[in-house]
């Protein structure tokens, strides 16, 4: 393809979730949800009640995304908006929420992109056992049905769950997320019921003749090493094993790395898998492959014996490498590293870059501008190593920018701010930054 085609063929894009722009915690029957818990049991002086408040701003959002000439726009529902107990009722207020979305979008010339969930599981479920009870899938799938019947041929590209890894590691191994358990066992068990209700909502989209793709989004890291030593080479391959492959060979091929897995169900006696969990997942992969790509990881081997695997290597920090405040390394060629293996490992997929940003402290100038030079920088690159992986052969089909807005950042609370709209935090007014105009001409051009 020649670059005006490339530039035609990837529908270009940003990204929010529900919790983290929505607000309206407790408005019009959404029932409570774990981070509205997480946020009551931890102290940490910021909370997901207001966010963004997107939920009472979201025709002026929605205009802004379309003055900055999005393409597609992809957003998550929040299920204990739809469900306020995650089963039952369903909640005509939360559907009319989003309703309004998906037709002002598709009335600006928007694609929805639906994400079915992204993290934030209803409080209810989550008292039930969460996803290390196999019965939240069945109540997973019975939303799923109501979202596909309620949305049948107004929204086309849907995600099934976005970035288990990040819920698995950070919810049930380092405790930083709910339910803030430390237990590798529960760890890789959840892990397997992700990718079991994301194979079961494939399933149900196609048994129920839905236009448009379905697929799951991951967030797999390239790894590398300083040193290339042995014992840093087995370092780099467990990481990567831990980090990326345990989620993308189980969504590419329903299997799920072989030496990874014996280590596992060896050590932690996880996870458990029955002969048609490996059916399921193998008849139903996604028609595409979503990646959210930050950065890559660079480790070296630390302790190699212990039955711990996060401590079997540690992160280290290139020399003269490019990082923003808080550690995250500016690296584009790691997205074209990173698919480049998966091709190598599982052959041409369809991929959907599903957020890629970065977050900055931007500040307000004296006019009232974002001036965000830096995030500026950092997509140009980014989306230059994705039009050249095109010019390759890399079928990458969407790209997205996180974020569309200034948001919540989970545990980072409001000081990263990732959109191309800045949010003045106290009165909620809304401008675009110098990055969502360079994106305005970008997408243009």
């Amino acid at each position: 393809m020649t670059q005006e085609e490339i530039h035609k063929h990837i529908l270009w894009g940003a990204a929010t979730a529900a919790y983290q722009v929505e607000g309206a915690a407790y408005c019009d029957g959404k029932g409570k949800n774990s981070w509205d818990e997480y946020y009551e049991i931890n102290d940490i002086g910021y909370d997901g009640t207001v966010a963004v408040d997107h939920y009472h701003h979201v025709a002026e959002d929605l205009r802004l995304f379309h003055e900055i000439g999005l393409q597609t726009y992809r957003f998550s529902v929040s299920w204990s908006r739809i469900l306020p107990e995650g089963t039952g009722e369903v909640n005509p207020k939360g559907l009319e929420f989003y309703d309004f979305i998906v037709d002002t979008l598709n009335e600006y010339g928007i694609e929805p992109y639906l994400t079915l969930y992204h993290w934030d599981l209803p409080l209810p479920l989550l008292k039930k056992g969460g996803w290390l009870n196999p019965e939240v899938i069945k109540d997973y799938l019975n939303y799923c049905r109501i979202l596909f019947e309620h949305f049948r041929g107004r929204v086309r590209m849907w995600g099934t769950i976005n970035e288990p890894a990040s819920e698995v590691i950070e919810g049930y191994i380092q405790g930083t997320h709910p339910p803030q358990e430390k237990n590798y066992a529960h760890a890789f068990q959840v892990s397997h019921h992700y990718n079991l209700a994301s194979a079961s909502a494939i399933k149900m989209f196609r048994e129920m003749g839905m236009e448009g793709k379905i697929g799951i989004v991951l967030n797999p890291m390239p790894v590398d090493v300083l040193e290339e030593t042995p014992d840093n080479l087995k370092a780099r391959d467990i990481a990567y094993d831990f980090l990326s492959d345990w989620y993308l060979s189980p969504a590419l091929t329903g299997r799920y790395p072989k030496k990874m897995l014996e280590y596992c169900q060896k050590t932690y006696g996880s996870p458990k898998i029955q002969e048609s969990d490996y059916r399921l997942m193998e008849e139903n992969t996604g028609d595409y492959l979503g990646i959210n790509y930050y950065m890559r990881r660079v480790v070296k081997a630390k302790d190699l014996d212990s039955k711990s695997i996060e401590d079997q290597y540690t992160f280290v920090k290139v020399p003269d490498g490019n990082y923003t405040k808080w550690g995250w390394e500016i690296y584009p060629e790691g997205v074209a590293n990173l698919l480049q293996r998966i091709y190598n490992d599982y052959g041409k997929k369809e991929i959907i870059i599903a957020e890629n940003g970065i977050g900055f402290d931007d500040q307000i100038d004296e006019s009232g501008q974002f001036q965000d030079e830096e995030r500026i920088s950092y997509m140009h690159q980014h989306i230059d190593t994705i039009e050249r992986l095109c010019c390759e052969g890399f079928n990458i089909t969407a790209y997205y920018v996180w974020s569309a807005i200034d948001l919540l950042s989970w545990t980072n609370g409001y000081q990263k701010r990732y959109g191309l709209i800045g949010v003045d935090y106290k009165t909620l007014e809304r401008r675009i930054k110098k990055s969502g105009f360079w994106y305005k001409d970008f997408i243009e051009d």
